[in-house]
């Protein structure tokens, strides 16, 4: 058995849902459990609906009759009987309405309203599989047990859910591909939640995770993990594999494939994770794995993570004081603060924030214990390769070509894994640090 995950553009046209049909059909052998995203697009337009109804009071007409219509023009393409949705758009109509006259707009309720996206796509996926011979049917993800906990639009799942998963899916037909919505579920009061950025994604692991299937497959519009941004860097090449820490560091430091908590059930679990475009299916993608042979010298890749606030707390106080960094990281839990890198010496504390959103309460009780300044625009550079703790000289590399450049480097940074390097440079300066640095590794 295998998971094949398809994201947005995966299934945002008649076009791209038939190619997800012949890719699953070519799997079928494999027994895929496929899980599905919303159309492209549709989860913001949603979102902007419920919120212009509830806080502007606009009419969400018109904005449903968008979504509508998206959906009746995917089905008017793959001759899907429209009807397989019509239950579904209703009831995402009447919330809506509903959302306008009340005017308020809860978590709960947002998550009520993004779940529709994912739910639609499946249905339509599923009825398109079945005009074409296979045996399938959709099923919300709380169908199939995905129980979470309460915390709305960033929802976990509960200790409790693999198992109800195993049973559920155990009580399938072996001859049926069931299609499964991403991103939802229900806490234990039966309200629909979601499970955050790459939620889908991380369905996907779950689901892979409780059914200890042979490979989680996820299908999007780019061929695997590159050695860089290919924005940013034009000869930036796929990697064949990565190990499951590269691949983490990759995506918490600004790799866009896939989202760090994706791979956390494949990695408690060892099942591989196998990167593929559904645009290009020959390509053969890059795979996650428990452990990859490590290559001397071998940085694999080179991210960036633009838009970031560092900050730089100095006070002698820190001087054998036991506790002031408790009191520090105190201030960033109580204001929900996360923080990305940390840099410390006798008397000072440099560390980076990639939300700012509630920054300036705290600076006033950090204020009290410490000489703060704020530092905006700034981005974090992350080189990840197994091989950076066994290779000499990768710093010095990395240093010499910046210098050279005039790139100036304002805070540096390595993981008690010793497989990164992070440092911090201006917004700015980011692109050609990339740039300059992965001709320095990879030319």
């Amino acid at each position: 058995m295998i998971v094949m995950k398809f994201g947005g553009t995966s299934v945002g046209s008649g076009q791209r849902i038939r190619a997800v049909h012949d890719i699953c059909a070519a799997g079928i052998e494999e027994r895929p459990v496929v899980v599905v995203s919303a159309v492209k697009g549709v989860t913001d337009l949603l979102l902007r609906a419920a919120e212009e109804a509830a806080l502007c009071g606009k009419d969400p007409r018109a904005h449903f009759q968008q979504i509508a219509q998206i959906h009746a023009g995917i089905c008017d393409d793959l001759q899907v009987p429209s009807s397989e949705i019509k239950n579904l758009l209703d009831e995402c109509q009447s919330l809506l309405q509903g959302l306008h006259l009340l005017r308020e707009l809860t978590l709960r309720t947002r998550d009520a309203v993004a779940s529709y996206g994912e739910r639609l796509s499946a249905r339509i996926t599923a009825s398109y599989f079945r005009l074409r011979g296979l045996s399938a049917k959709a099923y919300d993800a709380w169908d199939v047990g995905m129980l979470t906990s309460s915390e709305f639009t960033q929802a976990k799942p509960l200790v409790e859910a693999e198992a109800r998963m195993k049973q559920a899916f155990s009580m399938l037909p072996e001859s049926e591909i069931p299609v499964v919505t991403g991103f939802i579920g229900k806490d234990q009061h039966g309200q629909v939640t979601t499970l955050g950025r790459g939620g889908s994604d991380y369905s996907a692991a779950l689901i892979g995770a409780a059914l200890r299937v042979k490979e989680i497959q996820i299908w999007t519009d780019v061929s695997g993990i590159m050695t860089g941004d290919p924005r940013v860097v034009p000869h930036a090449r796929i990697l064949p594999a990565v190990s499951f820490d590269e691949a983490a560091e990759l995506a918490y430091f600004g790799a866009k494939v896939l989202h760090p908590r994706t791979i956390e059930p494949a990695i408690t679990t060892g099942i591989p994770v196998l990167v593929k475009n559904s645009f290009f299916p020959e390509d053969p993608g890059t795979t996650i794995l428990p452990g990859t042979e490590v290559k001397e010298g071998a940085v694999k890749a080179i991210t960036s993570k633009k838009g970031i606030t560092c900050l730089n707390l100095r006070s002698t106080r820190m001087l054998e004081a036991p506790g002031f960094l408790h009191s520090v990281f105190s201030v960033f839990h109580s204001h929900g603060l996360s923080i990305d890198v940390i840099s410390t010496s006798e008397v000072s504390v440099s560390l980076t924030l990639d939300n700012a959103e509630n920054l300036e309460e705290a600076m006033k009780e950090l204020g009290d214990i410490a000489q703060v300044s704020v530092e905006q625009g700034r981005s974090i550079i992350c080189l990840v390769g197994e091989g950076i703790k066994t290779t000499l000289g990768v710093a010095g590399r990395i240093f010499t070509v910046l210098g050279k450049e005039e790139i100036n480097v304002e805070m540096i940074s390595q993981g008690a894994s010793r497989i990164n390097i992070t440092f911090v440079v201006s917004d700015h300066d980011a692109d050609r640090a990339v740039r300059c640095l992965h001709d320095e590794f990879f030319s």
